[in-house]
């Protein structure tokens, strides 16, 4: 098991040996499987527009049916994982790249053509698809400004294949933006089919959103062949793909687990993959029968976040109090069986602006009992909301229940399934209320080791550009201020000042994105397959497994 984050960003680049660079797989041509590769996941498929992903399935599916400019170096670690270069990137659908301070021009691959339009691919297509991105409200909008891509102008198509791009800060002004290239491996940054996008355009929606949401325009290297919505999706390799090699499994069916006793599943050899759906225990029960258990280091991390704007978290000593009761070692011990670690700064862990502002939360019943008679608030009951499409969930919701009542307070669980969740927390955030009010637990990661994305995201105050998942109404005018100023600044020691500021502003707030455990990436796999990947966007490559020769 990998426990320590930064050890193992050491073994990776001294231990491992670095796929080659330009290729989606290893540059051997893998052993063909007989039988599909199956993914158990724990609920359906959202959005598979790249400018609009709303949740983890639509980013995992993401990384297998799309393709992009620049992809993650993956180094091949002795138990035959793959582990993903924190900040390196090599060539995919571009061939390679020159820097000239803010601007980056690009040179396209020849001969990449979409499926099934057949289709070229053009610098036209990455243009458009980049443009998508600073038009539609979402997540790719925002991570599109964390790259440095704010307005259209910004892209230009200089003749067929080759692209540049301009990049500049928040105010528009041109800056070399030290994240904007490794950015660029993630899903949003996809390169569409535009010339089949642009046909389901309407004026009502210039950009062809509703289609994109339930349809692809892809290169590769899967696409799919059918989909039974709530319960499959059936992935076939794209034939002939521009990259001269096939992935092993031909198929890949991502099979919505439901009910269903996944433990039995995999044991019965129905299910090969799941990163998702097992409490510690479960884990366990599988790694002593013999099944791969594997942990990696992914700054995936679990968060509560309480509604500030209604009683009675408008008090920030009842949030801290809240805070004072979380259970860490128990959720650790009891629910995770010591896979992962306890958070003390508001960012990632191995961000250099991390700092130990939520260390003071060490449980203390006493020290919540006092902060609730200051307040005056006392014996309350809320609402407690996650998702019921992680059992984790349920275990860590009832432990932290159950450290609450020691203070008097009851927390009314609201499981909830992960579409409906998805909904009302939506809701929420865009004014409405979606039902919601109390606490929530909720599972994110931030792929980038850079405090620019989690604050834009959870913690500015909501516009039509950042805190689009700010579901505690958190609004500060000085951490505004701050992260207007310094997210894209390059006098680093200001920056990281500022951030840190900002960190101690909200542990002292206790209001949004909490940080609770630091989940990392369990994956049980079956023993007959290798090439499992670990990132940090920590999600399944299919194209990287294949069958243990």
């Amino acid at each position: 098991m990998l426990t320590d984050r930064r050890s193992l960003g050491r073994m990776a680049i001294a231990g491992g040996a670095a796929l080659a660079a330009g290729t989606q797989r290893a540059s051997a041509q893998p052993r063909a499987a007989t039988k599909p590769l199956v993914h158990a996941i724990p609920s359906d498929i959202a959005s598979l527009d790249p400018a609009d992903i709303r949740g983890q399935q639509d980013q995992e599916i993401g990384c297998n049916i799309y393709e992009r400019l620049v992809t993650f170096k993956f180094n091949q670690m002795p138990n035959g994982t793959l582990q993903a270069e924190p900040e390196e990137v090599v060539p995919q659908l571009a061939e390679s790249w020159t820097v000239e301070g803010p601007v980056i021009t690009f040179k396209l691959r020849a001969g990449v053509k979409f499926y099934p339009t057949g289709n070229p691919m053009t610098s036209e297509d990455v243009r458009y698809s980049f443009e998508r991105l600073t038009r539609i409200v979402g997540n790719g909008k925002n991570q599109a400004s964390v790259a440095g891509i704010f307005t259209a102008d910004q892209i230009v198509a200089v003749d067929p294949m080759t692209l540049r791009i301009t990049f500049t800060d928040n105010m528009g002004t041109p800056t070399a933006i030290p994240v904007a290239l490794t950015s660029m491996k993630f899903q949003q940054f996809a390169i569409l089919d535009s010339v089949e996008v642009k046909k389901h355009v309407t004026p009502e929606d210039p950009w062809a959103n509703a289609w994109l949401i339930k349809n692809i325009a892809t290169t590769g290297p899967y696409y799919i062949a059918n989909r039974i919505l709530g319960q499959q999706l059936e992935l076939k390799a794209v034939p002939d793909h521009w990259s001269g090699t096939q992935p092993a499994f031909e198929t890949v069916i991502l099979r919505v687990r439901g009910q269903a006793d996944l433990v039995a599943l995999i044991r019965g050899g129905v299910v090969d993959y799941a990163a998702e759906g097992l409490t510690g225990r479960q884990y366990d029960s599988l790694a002593a029968a013999g099944f791969p258990v594997m942990h990696g280091n992914t700054p995936s991390i679990l968060r509560v976040a309480m509604a500030m704007d209604k009683e009675p978290f408008t008090d920030a000593r009842v949030r801290q109090a809240m805070l004072y009761c979380m259970p860490h070692d128990r959720i650790l011990r009891t629910a995770l069986s010591n896979r992962g670690s306890r958070p003390l700064g508001f960012y990632n862990p191995d961000d250099i602006t991390s700092n130990n502002s939520f260390a003071r939360y060490s449980l203390n019943h006493d020290r919540a009992r006092a902060l609730l008679r200051e307040a005056g608030t006392e014996n309350f009951t809320f609402d407690f909301w996650y998702s019921t499409a992680l059992p984790y969930n349920n275990d860590i919701a009832i432990l932290i229940a159950d450290s609450l009542k020691q203070i008097g307070v009851t927390a009314n669980l609201k499981p909830t399934p992960a579409l409906q969740l998805l909904d009302a927390v939506r809701a929420r955030i865009n004014g409405g209320e979606g039902g919601m009010t109390g606490m929530y637990l909720s599972e994110g990661v931030i792929w980038l080791n850079d405090p620019s994305t989690l604050t834009n995201l959870a913690v500015a105050t909501k516009s039509a550009t950042a805190g689009v998942t700010n579901w505690a109404r958190y609004s500060d005018a000085e951490t505004d201020a701050l992260h207007a100023r310094f997210r894209n600044s390059a006098d680093a020691p200001a920056r990281k000042a500022a951030y840190q500021r900002i960190q101690d502003k909200l542990a002292d707030s206790a209001a949004t994105a909490n940080p609770l455990i630091v989940l990392g990436r369990t994956i049980v796999a079956s023993p007959n397959i290798t090439g499992i990947t670990f990132s940090q966007d920590p999600y399944a490559r299919y194209a990287y497994i294949k069958p243990k020769v």
